[in-house]
């Protein structure tokens, strides 16, 4: 998988440097265009501020956005070829060009009132797995797990999935979340509870752990020091053209990357 993904990245460079020059955010556009894009749940947040940033600045472009787990709308924009989706998670097969965006880290919650700043990898596998089943094993209170993952076909999940577990199965124990925001309002209002969420949907509900002594940040992400991390692609079927370049490569360009870094993301790095 990790191949794969390298040669996915590197060709999708070539979106802003082989092109022709980005389109800047003010350039106008004749008639009104609405642009069909499809987004997992862990890129919603993100998307929303991309897309409200360069509509006000193109006031004729539209965005109709539809939401679903990866593997749904991956689905759907394979059937329809009618426009280009956003994943923080890439299966293995099909024909997929895909232009990196951002980088994003997969946040470990836990209930707020929980006394434990960090785990290591190793206990967040075991946790998991379920092998540790009291908060006292990694030196928190005498306190049941209480486990949440996410549901099959949550691109959160695949990629959680595959940087903590590898070959490895979640417990059966586990309470599935149907959403991120369901993720975060579970471990909030269950003690002892822990899951995971893309960390633009952290807020003061819930509170993130260090993992492996690294507390996640934007620059924690971008640095390549926290350990568990996601690429946020754009993925179609073929080469973007006319508006839908221009915002894609908007997206890669330096305006866009400053709404990138404002709280959803990390910046891409060269």
């Amino acid at each position: 998988m990790k191949p794969a993904k390298r040669v996915l990245a590197v060709a999708a460079l070539t979106l802003v440097s082989c092109s022709s020059p980005v389109v800047p955010a003010s350039t106008p556009t004749t008639g009104a265009v609405t642009l069909r894009l499809y987004a997992t749940n862990a890129t919603v947040p993100l998307l929303t501020d991309l897309t409200t940033a360069y509509s006000a600045f193109n006031p004729t472009i539209a965005f109709d956005i539809v939401t679903g787990g990866s593997r749904l709308i991956l689905d759907q924009l394979a059937e329809k070829r009618d426009g280009y989706g956003f994943t923080t998670h890439l299966p293995e097969g099909g024909n997929w060009l895909a232009w990196p965006v951002a980088q994003s880290g997969i946040a470990v919650i836990v209930n707020p009132n929980l006394g434990v700043a960090g785990l290591s990898s190793s206990e967040l596998r075991r946790i998991y797995l379920g092998h540790i089943g009291n908060w006292k094993e990694v030196g928190g209170p005498d306190a049941d797990v209480v486990l949440f993952s996410r549901e099959e076909g949550s691109d959160t999940r695949a990629e959680f999935e595959q940087q903590v577990m590898g070959e490895r199965l979640t417990t059966l124990s586990a309470r599935l979340a149907p959403s991120s925001e369901a993720m975060v309002i579970s471990v909030a209002e269950e003690p002892g509870s822990i899951g995971y969420v893309a960390m633009g949907y952290l807020n003061e509900q819930a509170r993130a752990l260090e993992i492996d002594g690294v507390a996640l940040t934007p620059q924690s992400v971008s640095e390549n020091r926290y350990p568990l991390r996601s690429t946020v692609f754009a993925v179609g079927l073929d080469e973007p053209e006319a508006d839908y370049r221009a915002f894609l490569g908007w997206v890669q360009s330096a305006e866009g990357q400053a709404v990138v870094g404002i709280r959803h993301a990390a910046l891409l790095r060269p």
